[in-house]
């Protein structure tokens, strides 16, 4: 089975514009198609994120899609701190990819997509990682 981090902008996306990509992905995790990675520092930047004002249109109740994250994925304690990105919360999803093992980091970050690789993690687009997803790539 593919472990996989996803990044806060493929999460929103996926939950709040069906039939995009990101929505595939979120709904494949759902769905169980793939493991979901992730810690309750990345769940707190979700939460945060959906709240935004801009954002409170489409999402009236963050708190329950971040609970659902949290009942369908692997939420780990990462032993080792990195600060690799400009953007903190952008660490945090590597630091989840080591203590998880995670195949894939998947975001549609420029800052992020551009480190290509974190140690056996590969970072890819949504549309790199769907494509994975399909073949069934570990």
């Amino acid at each position: 089975m593919i472990w996989a981090v996803l990044d806060t902008n493929v999460l929103v996306s996926g939950f709040g514009w069906s039939g995009s990509v990101p929505a595939q992905i979120v709904d494949r995790a759902i769905r169980g198609e793939f493991l979901l990675c992730t810690s309750r520092p990345l769940l707190r930047e979700l939460s945060r994120v959906m709240a935004y004002p801009k954002l409170r249109r489409i999402f009236d109740d963050p708190a329950r899609m971040v609970r659902l994250l949290e009942r369908t994925a692997l939420v780990v304690e990462p032993s080792a701190q990195v600060n690799v990105l400009e953007d903190d919360p952008d660490n945090r999803m590597l630091e989840v990819a080591d203590e998880a093992g995670a195949d894939f980091v998947v975001s549609g970050d420029a800052a992020v997509l551009k480190v290509g690789h974190w140690h056996a993690t590969a970072i890819v687009t949504p549309r790199e990682f769907l494509a994975a997803l399909r073949q069934g790539n570990r």
